[in-house]
């Protein structure tokens, strides 16, 4: 049975009385930078690397082996960087690359990019230093991160914590800071029998993750040993960093909870260098915190343990939907939508995830039921509703099996893993903007309409600057709705610090666009605040909340959007636990925008101002 949290600790209410509870006098680090006179000498950092059996490197951008006028040029290197450079696993396992570009860059024109859609040696440019922090060092273990903890906060050394930098804030990098490299740390365990540490609780089968550990490597380990566990649809994902922080969701999400409702125990080095096991009894409050309350604001996490399910199959409905092209395709998109729309709070109730990724000329509508909990008769109203409207929509491909695949495992590989990773041009730039749509903006056919004009709406905004086809951009973009959210756990929404937004919604809408480095300044410029503003017209609904994840790194009011009424208690939290602030983090849990760390998002924001 999984371990009860019990929540004694927390204060009687949450509050919700709005910017009031969102303002807790936080503390403001005093980080040194490179230009700084307290930089640490040479004798300090070399003390440092000592410490750690000479693990301490120096970083320069990965591409700058490819710049001529770079003191790095190195041909033969470069070779392997023009091989891999769109390759996400060669880019996770660089300390200095991130998977997409422009979170390298500190504003337009300072990074060392290369061009995404033909990357071969630059002549006629300088490679910037960007984001890339000057030094990273590789951990092992929590005794490494202890080190590495007491020297930054002793030497007042900013840390960033990268393990594959599938960050789409780019909280991965940030200059003049000290890069903590987790990527090695990819232990995978099953425990039969796990009982957190402390507890009385009865015997649970479970997982236990590095930090570096990849759902690739975790869910070939699940299938080799027959079980399932609730994690992420994007294998390049690691499962024990941002994504379990940020409250995790994926396949088995409406039908057994998020990720962050799974996990049993974590390991966590905090901002007093101790390496602490929080679980429901010890540190309950902070272990509350962790799961789902924003990612690095906590401490460095070194391992995490979540409960495991026997063996879950996966039926499927993988269908491409036309819209009829001598009918109006504004009002068909929107239509459509709103059909969707129409059942879709009964799907994430019955444990179905619904994907819709609707271009103009078509539809791409996947269902996906654990063989557990869901039943494809579910789908049959759906259907039978699309098929009258077969002067409208055609079905151009269906392909649906109750038993399609024999495991999570399987379906990852075989089929959704490989269709996220299809819509991420890794090497590319990116960035996003989302909003969760609660069941409540769903339940009646004029609010489901509102939404699916304001969706409308936002893929709208989000198009404008690619109408013309500019250099370094790839054609219209749609927007994505995904329908897997928490409805199983949404009773426990106040067990973890997850954003409550997370279990009252229905979809995930995202909004992003890829674009490459032969994009000129306006045409940045205009791809940003285009992302930035695509979800105004659901926030005009009063449609706010986001999942931080996927959201935008310049939403403007992030503490409600990102957290909601728990950021009071959140706030509450770090103040115990990390009083100096030291783990600050961009559009975390009392974050300081304004640090130097920091400065890069204010060249960007200058973009979407």
């Amino acid at each position: 049975m999984k371990q009860t949290v019990h929540l004694f600790w927390l204060p009687l209410l949450f509050s919700t009385s709005g910017i009031t509870a969102l303002q807790a006098p936080y503390g403001t680090p005093n980080f040194v930078s490179l230009s700084s006179e307290n930089w640490p000498s040479a004798s300090k950092w070399a003390s440092l690397n000592t410490s750690l059996e000479g693990r301490l490197e120096v970083l320069r951008p990965w591409a700058a082996v490819c710049y001529s006028s770079d003191a790095l040029f190195d041909y033969e290197k470069c070779q392997a960087v023009l091989t891999g450079y769109d390759n996400d696993t060669m880019r996770e396992t660089v300390p200095a690359a991130l998977l997409w570009t422009n979170w390298e860059a500190c504003g337009y024109g300072n990074g060392c990019p290369l061009n995404y859609s033909n990357p071969e040696i630059i002549h006629d440019q300088v490679c910037h230093q960007g984001t890339t922090p000057p030094y990273s060092i590789a951990i092992n273990n929590a005794s490494d991160a202890s080190i590495v903890v007491k020297w930054a906060v002793e030497n007042n050394v900013k840390v960033t914590v990268k393990n594959t930098g599938h960050d789409y804030l780019g909280r991965s990098a940030a200059p003049s800071t000290l890069q903590v490299n987790t990527h090695t740390m990819n232990d995978i365990s099953y425990i039969p029998d796990f009982v957190p540490q402390g507890s009385s609780a009865a015997p649970v089968s479970a997982l236990t993750l590095g930090a570096g550990a990849q759902l690739n490597n975790i869910y070939a380990y699940a299938g080799a040993m027959n079980f399932s566990a609730v994690l992420g649809a994007c294998t390049t994902v690691g499962a024990a960093g941002g994504y379990l922080q940020g409250g995790g969701h994926g396949v088995l999400t409406s039908a057994y909870g998020l990720g962050a409702d799974h996990v049993l125990e974590v390991e966590i080095v905090t901002a007093d260098g101790s390496v602490r096991t929080i679980n429901a009894v010890q540190d309950p409050e902070l272990f509350w915190a962790v799961r789902g309350g924003g990612a690095g604001s906590w401490g460095i996490i070194t391992s995490v343990t979540i409960q495991t399910y026997p063996v879950i199959g996966i039926g499927a409905s993988l269908l491409v939907i036309e819209p009829n092209p001598s009918q109006n395709l504004t009002t068909l998109f929107i239509d459509f939508i709103a059909l969707l729309g129409k059942y879709q709070n009964e799907l994430v109730n019955s444990g179905i995830v619904s994907v819709l990724v609707p271009f103009e000329a078509q539809y791409i509508l996947n269902f996906y039921l654990p063989t557990t909990t869901s039943h494809m008769s579910t789908l049959y109203p759906f259907f039978t509703e699309l098929l009258t409207l077969s002067s409208n929509y055609s079905v151009a491909s269906n392909t649906t099996s109750p038993t399609m695949f024999a495991s999570v495992t399987t379906a990852e590989t075989e089929n959704i893993g490989p269709f996220f990773d299809a819509l991420n041009l890794y090497g590319a730039s990116n960035q996003l903007s989302s909003r969760l749509i609660p069941q409540a903006s769903l339940s009646t056919s004029a609010s489901i309409r509102e939404v699916a004009q304001a969706i409308w709406a936002g893929s709208q905004i989000l198009n404008e600057p690619l109408r013309s086809g500019p250099p370094g951009t790839f054609g219209a973009v749609p927007p994505f709705l995904l329908g897997n959210m928490p409805a199983a756990t949404r009773q426990k929404a106040n067990e973890t610090g997850a954003n409550p937004g997370l279990y009252e919604a229905a979809w995930h809408v995202v909004f992003a666009i890829p674009w490459s480095v032969d994009a000129n300044k306006t045409t940045t410029n205009a791809i940003m605040e285009a992302i930035h503003t695509a979800t105004n017209p659901l926030t005009v609904l009063g449609i706010t909340s986001s999942y931080q994840n996927e959201g935008d790194a310049f939403e403007m009011n992030w503490q409600q959007a990102f957290f909601g009424y728990k950021y009071a208690n959140l706030s509450a939290i770090k103040q115990k636990y990390d009083p100096g602030n030291f783990f600050t983090t961009y559009k975390g849990v009392a974050s300081v925008t304004n640090l130097k760390a920091y400065q890069c998002y204010a060249e960007d924001l200058s973009a979407t101002s």
